[in-house]
């Protein structure tokens, strides 16, 4: 064998050897490459759509806390003009109970006075108790 022949017989196999072999596998990494990009692209777009999803959340959580807040602050509001409305008619009632027991107390230092006075006979006597219960109240 010449030289040329040699040459050709190793071209030949280098030639087999490329598309039997080399060809087979580079077709195979870039099936890979053009699989691993797609894939990556949709991630990339499931990524974008869950940010998307999130923001839309956080804007009906904030909506919903808000109307929340708005129901909740009608409710206290309503609440405390109720509990104000109650505690007028308690002060009312007990400046009008308090009315009374100092109508009541009146009418017991007049009989008790009018005892003192009866007992006693005296104006200073009847000055010193009548002082007395006025520093009791």
């Amino acid at each position: 064998m010449d030289k040329t022949e040699e040459e050709l017989t190793m071209l030949e196999r280098h030639d087999e050897l490329i598309h039997h072999d080399i060809l087979p596998r580079l077709e195979k990494v870039e099936k890979a490459q053009v699989d691993f990009s797609t894939q990556v692209q949709t991630i990339a777009d499931q990524v974008q759509d869950i940010k998307s999803s999130q923001t839309n959340l956080e804007l009906t959580v904030m909506k919903d806390g808000q109307e929340t807040r708005g129901i909740l602050n009608k409710f206290v509001d309503h609440y405390f003009a109720a509990d104000n409305q109650r505690m007028e008619t308690q002060r009312d009632v007990i400046h009008r109970d308090e009315r009374i027991t100092l109508k009541r107390l009146s009418t017991r230092e007049k009989i008790v006075l009018g005892i003192v006075g009866a007992i006693a006979g005296s104006g200073g006597v009847l000055a010193g108790v009548a002082g007395l219960m006025q520093l009791l109240k």
